[in-house]
């Protein structure tokens, strides 16, 4: 049985959006994804939203979790949220959240295993990170630019 898999993206401020902004422009509409923006009114946590939107989490679903910070508090705060949910195991939380790493995610085959798409994908975004000057600039491109 195929588990529907929805998306959260969390952040401080308004990164979520941007991310959600950028993804729908490249990839149009994209259904069960949820963008959670913390601290942008009255600087109030997100604790509760984020319970209110897992709590349901039942057996036939499972959710990836985007956050911007390993180890800040929106991190922190997701992961508090789903180790109190019984339906915790469902819950995949994946942190330091870039643009090609939503993509490929929320773009992969749903038959294909949760943790086995993340792992990729994770790998993948990883080489996105790229210091370009540096990469252009190397002595064997020299020659190309001459």
């Amino acid at each position: 049985m195929t588990k529907t898999r929805k998306f959260l993206i969390v952040s401080h401020g308004a990164f979520a959006g941007g991310i959600r902004s950028a993804l729908e422009l490249i990839a149009g509409a994209v259904g069960n994804l949820y963008v959670l923006q913390a601290y942008l009114e009255e600087n109030k946590p997100v604790e509760e939203e984020l319970a209110s939107m897992l709590s349901g989490v039942g057996a036939d679903e499972e959710w990836v979790v985007f956050t911007d910070l390993l180890g800040g508090s929106i991190t922190n705060q997701v992961l508090r949220v789903a180790a109190g949910l019984p339906g915790g195991q469902s819950v995949h939380i994946v942190a330091g959240v870039n643009l090609p790493l939503v993509i490929e995610v929320v773009l992969s085959d749903p038959e294909m295993p949760v943790a086995e798409v993340l792992a990729e994908a994770v790998g993948r975004a990883r080489d996105q990170l790229v210091y370009v000057n540096g990469f252009i600039s190397s002595p064997s491109n020299e020659g190309e630019n001459a």
